[in-house]
């Protein structure tokens, strides 16, 4: 197990409690990444040193911590310069990651689907890159900032700039074709009676446990940060019939680097085409309401937030007081409460979702003749909910997908018979 020392710079005006939190979180991503924390120092930056981020008294004295505890890496929870990251090796004579570093080699840990492994490799080179600048000619001694970036990733540190470029242009390529496959899908998605919910939130809330409580799935869940980086859909029958599909998503979290935002986009896309959104909050995080407010900051960002419809507060039973109950529930979004670990609140949540499932349709009685093909359709879509067969016509009475009722509604008993054949055979 590799050996760190923590460096937490705290600016001046930021709160203990948020920076204590703050340097928590550093703490389990790198447990996370099975790193062990020998020590952390919290220094108070007045202001940040261009050469060094923090003082170059500070970065001596930490330098003298490292020999004493003779660790294999320094990890400084910021998002330092090439500059800065250069010169703390040159002092430390170690390895120096920052928080981009760290969030980054968990993604390249947990990426399992060809996209995120795309995605991520993209997000490296584009962080490698203006670190070899400088650099000896021998890429491969250096680490160059990203753990998991040697072995199979060996590769990204002995490309030259003009390579790296090269296979940047390469990925961006890979990752439209997989866009456009996406948005194929999403259309053939679409032309059916499925309406899409996904699950979004802070990382380690417990959206994957949901997924995998409601639909019987084996979707990964472990108590990690970002232990899910692909974007998992499930079908999901309710009790009245209908069924949905519900997406796991990859967690948000503070202060989360825009490479990553940036090279996560097409799998937070397909999250985001979902018809709705359910947000899972855990309440037994030490600050849930700042974990909220990330996760609303970052669905308003994508233009997704006017999607949410319910919250979930989930891990209730890991609490004894919940003080911020009254704040989630002045958020005028339907609230449930719920612990997937005792069962807890889960019927209600089954309940909230065909609630709002049925918001998506529209109740109709069509009248066809026998022979009509609209009929099979329906079964298709599973939209049908009682057939009444006459003499010379049926009355089917249905639950159409908002949007295609307009597709149906001729048909409609109070429009009268309008016409006979198919939607797509109409004028």
């Amino acid at each position: 197990m590799s050996k760190a020392l923590v460096i937490s710079p705290r600016m001046v005006g930021e709160g203990e409690k948020e920076a204590r939190l703050r340097l928590d979180e550093l703490t389990s991503l790198l447990r996370t990444l099975s790193i062990d924390i020998v020590r952390s120092i919290s220094y108070t930056v007045k202001e940040i040193n261009p050469s060094t981020y923090i003082g170059p008294g500070q970065a001596e004295e930490c330098s003298s911590y490292a020999s004493g505890y003779d660790v294999d890496e320094i990890v400084i929870d910021a998002f330092i310069t090439p500059r800065m990251e250069k010169n703390l090796e040159r002092i430390f004579s170690l390895p120096v990651s920052d928080r981009e570093s760290v969030i980054l080699s968990i993604f390249y840990q947990n990426a399992r689907s060809r996209e995120a492994k795309l995605q991520i490799e993209m997000a490296q080179l584009e962080y490698l890159k203006p670190r070899l600048i400088g650099r000896e000619s021998n890429l491969s001694q250096q680490r160059g900032g990203v753990r998991g970036a040697k072995g199979e990733g060996e590769k990204a540190l002995e490309l030259d700039r003009r390579r790296i470029d090269h296979r940047i242009n390469i990925l961006k390529k890979e990752l439209e074709r997989s866009d456009r496959m996406r948005r194929t899908k999403k259309k053939q998605r679409e032309s059916g009676n499925i309406i899409s919910f996904a699950l979004v939130g802070y990382t380690n809330s417990g959206k994957s446990t949901i997924l995998n409580s409601l639909t019987s799935s084996s979707a990964l869940a472990e108590d990690k940060l970002f232990a899910t980086l692909d974007t998992t859909t499930r079908l999901f029958e309710l009790s009245n019939g209908s069924r949905v599909l519900l997406s796991d998503t990859v967690g948000f979290i503070s202060n989360l680097p825009h490479s990553l935002m940036k090279a996560f986009s097409s799998t937070l896309e397909e999250a985001m085409d979902a018809d709705a959104l359910i947000v899972v909050s855990d309440l037994s995080h030490p600050d849930p309401v700042k974990c909220f407010n990330t996760t609303k900051e970052t669905l308003t960002q994508l233009g997704a937030w006017d999607k949410v419809r319910l919250l979930v507060l989930n891990k209730c039973d890991n609490i004894s007081d919940d003080f911020s109950l009254p704040f989630f529930r002045s958020q005028q979004i339907e609230c449930v409460v719920t612990s997937f670990k005792d069962g807890r609140g889960r019927d209600e949540l089954i309940d909230k979702i065909a609630e709002i499932d049925g918001s998506f349709s529209v109740d109709a009685e069509l009248k066809l003749a026998l022979s009509s093909p609209v009929l099979s359709e329906l079964y298709s879509l599973r939209a049908v909910r009682k057939v009444d067969y006459q003499d010379s016509f049926v009355i089917v009475r249905c639950s159409l997908p908002s949007h295609q009722a307009e597709r149906y509604l001729p048909f409609s008993l109070e429009r009268g018979e309008e016409d006979q054949r198919s939607p797509e055979g109409r004028d």
